[in-house]
Formats: C-alpha cells, sequence, structure tokens
C-alpha cells in the first residue's frame, strides 16, 4: 500500500516550479518556451542550449506467487511509484531530483543533485548513486528482471557525496571518482566514531571501439567492455548493516543474511575498513546481450563485545546473464551501462503491431561469512545459489509487462514463520513467480 502522507515541505518546490513554468508561459509569446514528450515530458526554451525542465516517473505493481507452503506471501504490492524531476539550467549546469512515494525500503528522497558539464566530462554533487557495478547503475527499465542480482545488496547505494566522471579516446573510455559521507542517503542513521569520506571508482574499457580493420570483421566485438570496481572507507560500528535477499525477498522483511551492530557475539564495540571490489563484462550485438559481475565485500577487523577475538567478515558474489530480443530489437550499451530496449513497432491491434519481446535468463551465486552466522537464529546462509527466467513484453518504451521466475537454494535452513501453536516453518529453497506491470514515463 503507498503511503501518501508526504510532508509538504518536500515536495512543495515541485509545485512551486510547476506553478511558476505555467505563469511564465502563459505571459511570454509561445517561441520562447514550448513542450512535448522525448523520454519524459519537457518544457523546455527556444534558444540551443538554454532552460529545460523535465517531468517523469516510474510505477511498477507486481503480483508475487510462492510455491513453498510456509511462505504465505503471495500478494499484489506496489514495487515503486517514483516522481523524477530534472533538466539543465544552461548547457553548462544540470540538476536531478527522484522521489519515492513507496516507503517501505527506502527513506522516500531518492536522488537530489547538481552538476557542472563540459563536452562529456562533469561534477556531480549531492545525493545519487555511487560509481560501483554495471547492474547498480543501469536504469530500472533497462533491467530485465523483476530484480537485480544478489550481489546488488553488497553494493553501495545512493549516497551524498561528490563525483567527478568523464568519457574519453571517443567514448571508449570511461572513468567515474568520487567521495561519498559512507553511510547512506541523506535519511540514513550516522555514526559518531569516523568522518572520514568513503573513497569510490569505477573504470570501464571498451578496448575494440577504436580498432579499425580492413582484413577481418571486428564489428561483433566492438561494443565489448570490462570494468573495475572499487570501494573503502573507515566503517563506523552503528552503521554495519548488511541485508542480503533473493530475488522473491526484495521488498519484504526477509533476507538471506544478516549482519548488524548486533550478532551472536554481543554488539560491536569496534571495526577497521569497509572495502568493496568488483570486475565486470558486458557485450551487445544485434538482439543479443550478455553480462556479468563479481563483487567482493569485507568488513576488516570486526570487535565484538567480550573475549571474542578480531576477526574480518568477507562475502561474495556474481552472476551471469544473457537477454535475447525475439522480435529482432538491437541492444546497445552507452555510457558504460546498457540501454532500454526500444522496440521497433509499437503496440498496436488495429495494425497487427504488438510491441517487442525480449527473454533473459540469469544463474548468480552468494557466499557468506559461516563465522558471524548464529546458527540457532536460521536468518542466514552460508551459500546460495539462483537462477532467473524473464519473459518482457515491453508495448511502448515506457510500458511493459515483466513474467520473472526465480529458483533459490540455500545451503541452510531459514525461518519462515512461526506458527500459532509455537511450531516454526523453515524453508531450504525459493520459488517465485512475479507478474510485473512497469509504466516508466
Amino acid at each position: 500500500m503507498i503511503s501518501l502522507n508526504i510532508r509538504a515541505d518536500k515536495i512543495s518546490w515541485f509545485v512551486m516550479i510547476v506553478l511558476i513554468l505555467g505563469i511564465s508561459t502563459d505571459a511570454v509569446a509561445e517561441r520562447i518556451f514550448f513542450a512535448g514528450y522525448k523520454g519524459g515530458f519537457y518544457i523546455k526554451s527556444e534558444e540551443e542550449g538554454g532552460m529545460e525542465l523535465r517531468l517523469g516517473g516510474s510505477f511498477q505493481s507486481d503480483y508475487r506467487y510462492y510455491e513453498e507452503d510456509e511462505r504465505a506471501d503471495n500478494r499484489f504490492d506496489i514495487r515503486r511509484a517514483r516522481l523524477i524531476f530534472n533538466g539543465q539550467l544552461t548547457q553548462w549546469f544540470r540538476f536531478g531530483m527522484e522521489y519515492e512515494f513507496q516507503g517501505n525500503e527506502t527513506s522516500n528522497l531518492i536522488d537530489a543533485y547538481g552538476e557542472a558539464v563540459y563536452g562529456t566530462s562533469g561534477l556531480r554533487f549531492g545525493q545519487f548513486q555511487e560509481p560501483f557495478s554495471l547492474e547498480a547503475l543501469e536504469k530500472n527499465s533497462a533491467i530485465l528482471f523483476a530484480e537485480r542480482s544478489i550481489g546488488s545488496y553488497l553494493s553501495p547505494s545512493r549516497d551524498v557525496g561528490a563525483m567527478l566522471y568523464s568519457s574519453i579516446f571517443q567514448d571508449s573510455l570511461h572513468l567515474f571518482a568520487g567521495l561519498f559521507n559512507g553511510d547512506g542517503d541523506d535519511g540514513s542513521a550516522r555514526g559518531n566514531e569516523h568522518d572520514e569520506p568513503e573513497v569510490a571508482a569505477r573504470v570501464v574499457f571498451s578496448p575494440f571501439k577504436l580498432i579499425e580493420s580492413s582484413h577481418i570483421n571486428i564489428t561483433p566485438i566492438q561494443s565489448l567492455q570490462i570494468g573495475f570496481s572499487g570501494t573503502v572507507v573507515e566503517a563506523d560500528n552503528l552503521n554495519i548493516d548488511l541485508r542480503v535477499k533473493s530475488s522473491g525477498m526484495a521488498g519484504t522483511s526477509r533476507n538471506i543474511y544478516e549482519l548488524t551492530h548486533n550478532t551472536k557475539f554481543g554488539v560491536i564495540q569496534d571495526v577497521g575498513q569497509r572495502v568493496r571490489t568488483g570486475i565486470e563484462a558486458a557485450w551487445a550485438y544485434g538482439p543479443l546481450s550478455i553480462q556479468a559481475e563479481k563483487i567482493d565485500f569485507t568488513y576488516s577487523d570486526l570487535d565484538p563485545a567480550g573475549s571474542s577475538p578480531t576477526s574480518d567478515a568477507d562475502f561474495s558474489s556474481w552472476y551471469v546473464s544473457g537477454a535475447w530480443s525475439l522480435t529482432g530489437e538491437y541492444q546497445s550499451l552507452s555510457q558504460g551501462v546498457l540501454k532500454p530496449i526500444y522496440p521497433n513497432h509499437f503496440f498496436n491491434p488495429s495494425e497487427k503491431t504488438w510491441g517487442a519481446f525480449v527473454v533473459a535468463a540469469r544463474i548468480e551465486h552468494f557466499k557468506g561469512d559461516e563465522d558471524w552466522i548464529n546458527p540457532v537464529s536460521n536468518v542466514s546462509v552460508r551459500e546460495a545459489d539462483g537462477y532467473s527466467l524473464a519473459v518482457n513484453w515491453i508495448l511502448f518504451p515506457m510500458c511493459r509487462v515483466i513474467a520473472d521466475y526465480s529458483h533459490t537454494e540455500f545451503s541452510d535452513q531459514i525461518k519462515a514463520r512461526v506458527l500459532p501453536d509455537g511450531a516454526i516453518d523453515y524453508i531450504d529453497e525459493e520459488n517465485c513467480l512475479t507478474l510485473r506491470l512497469s509504466m516508466d514515463f
């Protein structure tokens, strides 16, 4: 259920800007401002490089079905309901705002940033996604599964900070580097032990993009890209809050691994660094695309209360996924990420056109640190293996239907529910079917 109890001071600027734009548009001749739709509704000035304002949003409505009787989780759900507002003041200065009305997993404010741009380089500041992981940086409309992989929970999310970025050598090399608070979005709890920034960086290289050969056709491999990501920060013990989920647990309170500052050994009194590293590869040619990633995550020198010695907590995850457009739409990579698929023909029964149909498959693996599992709590597993198959029906660029079936096997039992008589149901696998209507406008 969507909560609409939104503080007026958080959205009043939306209303004010829209009203001002309406007044301004009426007060001047139509030759100065005009409106339209291109990837979102916009109002822009007539002059080249002038002011531009875009209003968009994202809405996802799900039905989830679980084969396990112990879950009792079958239900309809609003997975996302977002309002997006971005644009530019001039060709040199841009901004973006994104607000989430569905508040189960976020503190509502998603993005709030400005950036100074020169050519293909820029400086972004505010709250936005840290530059780490191919999958985490791809738009929701480019993700061909109901949920991102298990490894996305090892990746950083949005944080407050500043980032430099640049694309050079004819977009064959993409560079990102930033400094962030290291404790999540602006509404996250903060510790009081460390205030050093988190350093994050990502490098993506397309080694064949600049090669031209008269002897062999390298077009099929020109889009191949390889990337590396990393983050490091002096962690704060109060901000230790790792919750890893399978595809069917996204948006719920269940996890396949939990590590917080309260562990089986007691409260963690101190911690060293939090380090993430990632390696990625992606390729798109014609109607086919493939991408893969491996992410490693470490909390170093965890010091629980009592006599237990300090030790590290290590986690890792990888996935390989592929997608094939049955109706022939070309897939492509741009700025280091996979672009959303644009149908060759929009849905129009009167002309016997039905949009685009895309199938996607993914295999993934997660490994948790068994030394930090409390075996009697049954909330964490040592390993998990997941398999997903999804069918996407893209009626228009802004509307699609997804049917996603995921099967996940757990190395250990997870507590599913406590019955009225005190008995406990456990699961050692998850079979989840997600049906989704997704709109991006």
